[in-house]
């Protein structure tokens, strides 16, 4: 029977339908916050940090490796610092740089090491040169690294690996902040929001550092939206793919912990609020990125948490432009060629994008990368019948059609 079937769009049931969020195996140590996290090669590495119990301020020295392609994480050599929490942090050529924070005496520190993960060894380096501070913000800008912020200073510092040196910079504007985040994009700083203890609450204010010009301009604050802006501390920030995220953190006059989670656009210097993180509301959350994801972890909204979950970004932007998809095949009927049509959102990448074609049984008879407005199967030797047509990412159904075979 020559039946046109009517084209189908079928939402995937799998993660696709709820965020770009994934849980991972939780963190190998206790769980705490104000803790230190960097990605160096293909591991995350975390650790360092404390949480409060019976009165008693617990601090912690021990280092993690977490293995994305494993799931596992394993204990690694202790922090040379000795236990510390609220330390600052930045990685380069795989290479990672932990200084400042404070210590079990509750002295401030302005002590600085690195760690190179492939001896597992910790060496000390010169001294940060500021004053000792907690809650600073670290960031890389091609092979330099970046710390400045925290405990009542607005002060930035470069440092120079070839050389172990540093020099100060154009401090960040706004006046001292502690608490603040910062990441880098395409080789510009940004920092912000955090405690502003000149104004005694938390912020909303953003800012952007060109080390051409050793200059910040501001940018519009984070968290505007329809019901006002929200001010934060003690947020979790994070640069991915060319965009920057701002997530959780605290309300110092309310004591609300957050969930929401911003995506910052820096070509067009616009901030858009997405999905909540997945996990429960917190503040002091710690997220890196590596290999094209965010992982994030801990934190504390007065429980402690030792979770740790990945953002895929990529899930994520289909989350959001799922409606806008456009998926159409012709000729249906087919008979020896299928044209299928995509009509992509701009803002999704294609990479690790499939187009399948399946009998109803779910057996793949044809695979291929997926192209915009380019995509050809020969079906000439197909038996006659109804197939599904889909697009696939890392095995998840995007969007899917129904065509018949003669």
């Amino acid at each position: 029977m020559k039946t046109l079937i009517t084209l189908l769009f079928l939402l995937s049931t799998l993660s696709i339908q709820a965020s770009g969020w994934i849980q991972q195996t939780n963190f190998g140590g206790t769980a705490r916050h104000r803790t230190t996290m960097l990605a160096l090669g293909n591991k995350i590495y975390a650790g360092l940090g404390h949480y409060n119990g019976a009165g008693i301020n617990i601090l912690f020295e021990d280092w993690w490796e977490f293995d994305p392609a494993s799931g596992s994480w394993s204990q690694k050599a202790d922090y040379l610092g000795g236990p510390c929490y609220h330390a600052a942090a930045f990685s380069i050529e795989n290479i990672g740089y932990v200084g400042t924070g404070r210590v079990t005496s509750n002295q401030l520190v302005k002590d600085f090491f690195k760690y190179d993960p492939t001896t597992n060894t910790w060496l000390q380096l010169t001294d940060f040169p500021g004053v000792g501070r907690r809650g600073a913000v670290g960031f890389a800008i091609n092979n330099y690294g970046y710390i400045g912020t925290g405990t009542g200073s607005s002060d930035m510092y470069r440092y120079d690996p070839a050389n172990d040196s540093w020099i100060i910079i154009a401090p960040v504007p706004g006046g001292a902040r502690m608490s603040g985040v910062g990441f880098a994009i395409d080789g510009y700083g940004y920092a912000g929001t955090g405690y502003r203890s000149n104004l005694g609450w938390s912020s909303s204010d953003f800012y952007k550092y060109n080390p051409a010009l050793n200059s910040w301009t501001a940018l519009p604050d984070v968290g505007v939206g329809a019901l006002g802006t929200i001010t934060r501390m003690e947020a979790c920030g994070f640069s991915l793919n060319g965009k920057g995220y701002v997530l959780t953190g605290v309300n110092i006059s309310s004591g609300n912990n957050y969930k929401d989670m911003w995506e910052f656009n820096p070509s067009s210097e616009t901030w858009v609020q997405i999905e909540d993180f997945d996990g429960t509301a917190r503040r002091y959350l710690s997220g890196i990125e590596l290999n094209g994801f965010g992982y994030v972890g801990l934190g504390t909204n007065g429980t402690n948490f030792n979770d740790f979950w990945k953002f895929d970004q990529v899930l994520s932007l289909l989350d959001r432009n799922l409606e806008s998809i456009e998926l159409s095949a012709y000729p249906n009927p087919a008979i020896s060629e299928l044209n299928i049509k995509v009509d992509w959102a701009d803002d999704v990448p294609l990479s690790n994008m499939e187009l399948t074609l399946s009998n109803l049984n779910g057996k793949i008879v044809a695979t291929q990368p997926l192209n915009v407005n380019n995509n050809k199967f020969d079906v000439s030797t197909l038996k006659a019948g109804n197939y599904i047509y889909s697009i696939q990412y890392n095995g998840s159904s995007i969007k899917s059609g129904r065509i018949v075979k003669k």
